[in-house]
């Protein structure tokens, strides 16, 4: 199976590397090899994040005794709220884990990663045990706010390897606002990769999605897997 054309992306032929950006991560599929690994621009935001976090609160430390309450509050409670989140994804993008499926070893490698590399296998899944890839739809949630306009919505899409025990284990997601040709472009770029992962194990793909695109991606794969 060849990767979908992406808008914005130049997609070259079999023998050249591409990289296919996901949420958080980046997919680089090479002859032989895929490798899904945290982006290191991913770094920044959660870094900035800390960082603001960490020094509103060393600021409130020299002005408790001068600012009134309200403005110590609307200080603090942003703080709180952003610091966690901050450190989370700050982790996360440390070490996040880093999957490197070889078509040379017939495996796909999930490994604990430290800026890209990879520390100790988690999960090691040989090609004949990968039942197939799935493009799932993530239920997001929904979340109100009294008093404040209801936040924009999004959709996410996962691509994950399942077992032919059933396991199901993630490899990556597009998330985008649900706006049509958002949401189009980011299954775009989930397709591309599952595509390209799908190809190399040797697997079926499916798509557990409810989009017209999805649909047409689904019905050109049908002549293809017949003939």
């Amino acid at each position: 199976m060849g990767i979908a054309p992406l808008r914005g992306h130049v997609v070259g032929n079999a023998s050249e590397s591409q990289r296919i950006p996901l949420d958080r991560r980046l997919c680089v599929v090479r002859p032989g090899r895929i490798d899904i690994r945290p982006s290191r621009g991913a770094i920044i935001g959660p870094l900035l994040g800390l960082l603001l976090s960490v020094g509103s609160f060393i600021l409130l430390a020299f002005l408790i005794p001068e600012l009134p309450t309200p403005l110590l509050a609307l200080i603090l409670v942003p703080g709180l709220i952003v610091c966690p989140l901050s450190a989370m994804g700050l982790v996360y993008s440390l070490f996040g884990t880093h999957v490197i499926i070889d078509a040379r070893k017939q495996s796909a490698r999930f490994q604990q990663g430290l800026l890209g590399l990879g520390l100790g296998t988690t999960e090691l899944v040989p090609f004949w045990k990968v039942d197939h890839i799935a493009i799932d739809e993530l239920d997001l949630g929904e979340a109100e706010v009294r008093a404040l306009p209801p936040p924009v919505d999004f959709r996410a899409f996962e691509i994950a390897l399942m077992k032919d025990s059933g396991k199901r284990l993630a490899l990556g997601q597009t998330l985008a606002p649900d706006d049509d040709d958002l949401v189009a472009e980011a299954f775009q770029r989930a397709l591309a990769a599952a595509e390209a992962i799908a190809s190399l194990v040797d697997k079926p793909l499916r798509i557990n999605v409810e989009l017209e695109e999805a649909a047409d991606a689904e019905a050109a794969r049908e002549p293809a897997a017949q003939s």
